[in-house]
């Protein structure tokens, strides 16, 4: 698909086929996959790293928020943070959304205070990234795992321990929460705000073709079309897979979204499911090929779904079909 994106590229904006070669060569960061193929990292290896990578995560934006001189480049154009944020968002939110996706794989398998901590410090992480997509991605991972828990004293004891927490969250984080709120209601209803302007134009009128095979990935050598939307404000990556289809046609939006509802309703584990929950929660707003991130991202779901179910990687392996408790492990049915 993006191969035939050139074709549009080319015939409306004259980029050669070669140039658009070189201009998509972000892709060729997919080839991590291979690349984790050929190494057959473990779930408990995967793990470490992104736990590894959240604690460096924090310490890092903790430095830039608070300890930075003022040389130290900001990643937002104004040097303070908007009011309500807490520590500035880094690239990387994707990879401590995926950390967070492994600890509760590993509380599903054995739910003791070390596991459950983990899974708390992640989610935390990201309540402080305040990254809107994330959270409502992370909480619709953690209803999906209650929903397939069966009814018993230890389902309810976790919506127990799980609701105080979140009373506490919302006791003492209100403002934030708030601010999160207003903030996303003001931009909806807002035409100016760029994803509102990236959207109309996205779906403003082209060719047959160019609904097909998209427009490509046209260098700023050729034509100035990619500055002067960015000049306004308007991103691709900033409207998720309606941003790939416009630049790149149907056939790479159908392949990541087969992918992921192959990976949620086919019989896989919690942390292929919750890793696909969160790709689909994420379709309206989050670009999956224009940051390196996202790139590398989803090379880990690609490995991890082709590793699921082989002993290499099974270390921690969980089914989900209705699971139970065991003692103080979840209990696979299958």
């Amino acid at each position: 698909g993006i191969i035939l994106s050139y074709i549009p590229a080319l015939l409306y904006y004259g980029q050669s086929f070669v140039q658009s070669f070189f201009t998509n060569r972000r892709m060729f960061e997919l080839v991590a996959f291979p690349i984790l193929i050929a190494l057959q990292p473990s779930e408990r290896e995967l793990r470490s790293a992104l736990y590894s990578f959240s604690i460096l995560y924090l310490i890092v934006s903790l430095f830039v928020t608070f300890l930075a001189p003022d040389w130290v480049p900001k990643p937002d154009d104004s040097a303070l943070l908007e009011e309500g944020d807490i520590i500035y968002a880094l690239p990387g939110i994707r990879h401590v959304a995926f950390a967070f996706i492994f600890a509760l794989q590993r509380v599903i398998k054995d739910n003791n205070s070390r596991n459950m901590g983990w899974a708390i410090f992640e989610f935390l992480l990201l309540f402080l990234i305040q990254n809107r997509t994330s959270l409502l991605a992370a909480i619709a991972i953690m209803m999906f795992l209650v929903y397939k828990m069966k009814m018993g004293p230890r389902k309810l004891f976790l919506i127990a321990v799980g609701s105080v927490f979140v009373l506490l969250m919302a006791v003492y984080t209100a403002g934030q929460w708030g601010h999160l709120y207003q903030e996303t209601v003001e931009q909806l209803l807002n035409p100016d705000y760029n994803r509102n302007k990236a959207f109309v134009y996205m779906f403003s009128r082209r060719s047959v073709l160019q609904y097909l095979l998209g427009s490509g990935f046209i260098s700023a050598n050729v034509n100035s079309v990619i500055y002067d939307l960015q000049e306004n404000g308007i991103y691709h990556s900033d409207v998720g897979l309606v941003g790939m289809w416009h630049q790149y046609g149907v056939i790479p939006v159908l392949v990541i979204l087969v992918m992921m509802c192959k990976g949620f309703f086919g019989r896989k584990s919690f942390l292929v499911k919750a890793a696909a929950i969160y790709i689909l929660v994420g379709i309206p707003t989050m670009s999956y090929y224009a940051l390196g991130e996202s790139l590398l991202w989803l090379s880990i779901y690609l490995y991890i779904y082709y590793s699921d179910g082989l002993p290499s990687f099974r270390d921690d392996h969980v089914t989900l079909k209705k699971v139970g408790w065991s003692g103080r492990r979840f209990r696979s049915l299958v």
